[in-house]
């Protein structure tokens, strides 16, 4: 029975495995509080990030197996009424099968901006590499490239609720010969709110093409200044995420894990800086 099992889940690893650009590249807090698209959530690869000058990278072993490992870097800056420049790259290989190698560039600048009010929009373009390995007989199988655009808008009342909402691969941009090779096109939104300052809470949907609808939950919580415990819940499929940040001046550090209904838990860490402004 074990060994049956055991078939099962390498051949779901090996399905999973096979879609192409399926998870952004990772970024620890974003997984820890309900696994919301990175774009628009409390991590340093938000494009909406409220931070100063940041930079670091990420690491993300999925289902605690090797050949599924994913590696990102992240740096953002802000200029002073010019607006803030953002850049994300993410890599995942599965060794002799295939490459995915992801580069983003954002923008984010705000539009409006009173006591109580902020409207943020924001820009991005990725750029994508597929590349396979060889067949068995020796034959290069080829690779392909593409470029997708994302538009995000987050709004900010009174400093404690956010509401954000990303459209991703808004061009709709295929790759292959004969574009059989989909890049995700997906449509995300949140709702965030801080009762206290030591507390997030944020509620978020996500709607891709042919693959349904994913709601979650999270929430954090920082008992002190250099400690922030991650804790959220999401659906399709049913998962727990959990995790703890780290920060000392400015360096950071951050640990999360997810779960899965059949198979076992994925764990990522991260460590940058953040330089205030």
């Amino acid at each position: 029975m074990r060994k049956i099992e055991l078939i099962i889940a390498i051949a779901v690893l090996a399905v999973s495995a096979l879609a192409v650009f399926d998870a952004p590249p990772p970024d620890i807090p974003a997984m820890a509080m309900a696994d919301i698209t990175p774009a628009i959530g409390p991590g340093p690869t938000s494009l909406f990030y409220r931070g100063g000058i940041s930079a670091g990278s990420g690491y993300l072993r999925s289902f605690n197996y090797a050949d599924f490992d994913q590696l990102s870097a992240w740096a953002s800056v802000p200029v002073d009424k010019i607006g803030r420049f953002s850049a994300v790259v993410g890599n995942f290989a599965v060794e002799e099968l295939s490459t995915e190698t992801s580069l983003s560039l954002g923008y984010t600048r705000s539009v409006f901006s009173d006591i109580h009010t902020e409207l943020d929009v924001a820009v991005r373009g990725g750029f994508y590499s597929l590349s396979f390995g060889k067949s068995i007989g020796g034959r290069d199988l080829g690779s392909g490239a593409g470029f997708a655009l994302d538009m995000a808008t987050e709004a900010v009342v009174y400093g404690r609720t956010r509401v954000a909402i990303v459209a991703e691969n808004l061009t709709a941009t295929n790759m292959g010969i004969e574009g059989d090779i989909e890049l995700p096109r997906a449509v995300s939104a949140k709702v965030a709110y801080s009762p206290y300052t030591t507390t997030d809470m944020l509620f978020h949907i996500r709607r891709e093409a042919d693959v349904g609808y994913c709601y979650g939950v999270g929430v954090s919580f920082s008992p002190h200044e250099i400690v922030t415990f991650r804790l959220g819940a999401v659906t399709n499929p049913d998962r727990v995420t959990a995790g703890i940040g780290l920060k000392y001046n400015i360096v950071r550090f951050d640990y999360a894990l997810k779960s899965h209904p059949a198979l076992p838990l994925s764990h990522a860490f991260g460590i940058g800086i953040d330089i205030e402004r």
